[in-house]
């Protein structure tokens, strides 16, 4: 059995998302399209906001509260957490591989800069696919996203292997450049058959089909 890691982001990875869904469900109550309604709260600060909740410095509820005074939205929290999670979708393509993968013995790893209310929502939704996954390092949970090093410390530490062991999978350059500099072996995700292929080069066993 390979003594063996693989790290797995999950947004654009093991899973698509798109905020935009956010945005138009809400931007009609506001007098103002989608994209409007994504410029303004980028232009008031939502990054920093949103990237402290993905830290787990702030609760849903106070982010939800945060979120709708910077762009004059009101709305009960509760339609405002059901469109802020429905913005997901499987990526066919790679989440068919995880239990091939899991069957080759390898430990398996989800590492994603999420929040609670995503993490939460994403884990039930395609839970066939994530419950193949060993251990979940989530943002919000650790206090730290990618490309800080104490993520990738954690994702090494869940792996339960030396970091030159594990392999992760992201799809942002910066994350992928981050855990080569803590010591893992990493690949830039741009779609499933260029990724086995890479993995198949590393000495991962790629089941066939």
């Amino acid at each position: 059995m390979p003594q063996r890691a693989l790290i797995f982001d999950f947004g654009n990875v093991i899973g698509f998302f798109d905020h935009r869904k956010v945005y138009d469900y809400f931007a009609p109550r506001l007098g103002m399209n989608g994209t409007q309604l994504g410029g303004l709260l980028l232009k008031r600060g939502f990054s920093a906001l949103l990237a402290e909740f993905e830290c787990g410095r702030i609760d849903a509820r106070t982010f939800a509260k945060r979120t709708m005074a910077m762009s004059g939205l009101v709305v009960p929290y509760e339609e405002f957490v059901q469109a802020w999670v429905d913005i997901f979708w499987l990526n066919e393509s790679l989440a068919e591989w995880i239990p091939r993968f899991k069957s080759r013995g390898y430990s398996l790893v989800l590492g994603s800069n999420t929040n609670i209310l995503h993490s939460d929502h994403y884990r039930r939704q395609f839970a066939a696919t994530l419950d193949h996954f060993d251990r979940m390092i989530f943002s919000h949970a650790v206090g730290a996203m990618k490309p800080a090093a104490e993520f990738y410390r954690a994702c090494v530490e869940a792996a339960g292997v030396p970091a030159g062991s594990c392999v992760f999978v992201d799809d942002l350059g910066e994350n992928v450049d981050a855990a080569r500099q803590a010591g893992l072996r990493a690949h830039l995700y741009t779609d499933t058959p260029e990724l086995l292929a890479a993995l198949r080069s590393l000495g991962i066993e790629v089941p066939t089909q």
